[in-house]
């Protein structure tokens, strides 16, 4: 639910912004244009474009800029200034198969994690989020007790809402049964989908888009910035043990 509430962006979320629609260009650049792509593999069905890595760039170069003590975990780069205990925690192309298939569902997801109290292994640790939609022009963020937002306006907590939309990481599917009780909340759902995008799919369950998600194998990075979306409106988020490990256990259910 979006409420009539308009916010004052912190710096913070400016300067995130600021840096999500600079890679957004980039990528919006490229976006069907399939003989630019210069895609690569990198790992098994793990894909890298030249705007995966073009967009991280200018996102890392526009916030060292502005935060030249903070660190970078980056889905490309990997992990810069170790010792820094605040850390950008940035998926700059998420959703990279459906952007090199010409499927306008992919999103930037910058996350702000303090790894004071240790390496980043729960959900309390991020600090803020923002996630960006370039095809759409929207934007989701929100900071530790500020609450969440969407395009501005503030985001309500849900007082009811029909469970009819699932997400679930179907290559996944194998490990979820290692858990009876999701699995079978997971059959008895309407519908399923994976749009293979996850932190937008995340981000969707803020705004009532989705009503639940479950996936198994995901990086710090899918996650970060989706969480405190979540959080910060009192969406279950957990990991499938009940816990709050989900960077560590690198699993994540989520419900409205």
């Amino acid at each position: 639910m979006v409420s009539k509430q308009t916010y004052t962006k912190s710096k913070l979320i400016t300067n995130m912004e600021r840096a999500a629609r600079a890679a957004a260009e980039i990528q919006l650049s490229y976006f069907q244009q399939f003989d630019r792509l210069d895609a690569k593999e990198k790992q098994p069905k793990d894909f890298v474009t030249i705007a995966d890595k073009k967009s991280e760039e200018v996102i890392i170069q526009i916030l060292k800029e502005e935060y030249p003590d903070y660190g970078f975990i980056g889905e490309e780069s990997g992990q810069t200034k170790p010792e820094a205990k605040m850390k950008f925690v940035i998926d700059p192309l998420d959703g990279t198969v459906n952007f090199m298939k010409g499927i306008p569902f992919f999103c930037i997801s910058i996350g702000l994690a303090d790894l004071n109290d240790g390496p980043l292994e729960n959900i309390n640790q991020i600090q803020a989020g923002l996630i960006y939609v370039p095809c759409n022009d929207e934007v989701f963020y929100a900071e530790r007790g500020e609450g969440s937002f969407f395009n501005d306006k503030k985001l309500k907590p849900f007082e009811t809402n029909p469970e009819i939309l699932y997400s679930i990481g179907f290559k996944n599917m194998r490990k979820i049964q290692d858990y009876p009780d999701i699995n079978a909340l997971l059959y008895d759902s309407a519908h399923r989908r994976f749009l293979g995008a996850a932190a937008l799919e995340l981000a969707y369950l803020s705004v009532g888009r989705l009503d639940k998600f479950v996936h198994c194998c995901l990086n710090p990075w899918d996650m970060a910035a989706a969480v405190i979306i979540l959080q910060e409106l009192n969406i279950d988020v957990k990991d499938l043990d009940g816990g709050v490990e989900v960077f560590k256990t690198k699993n994540i259910i989520a419900s409205i």
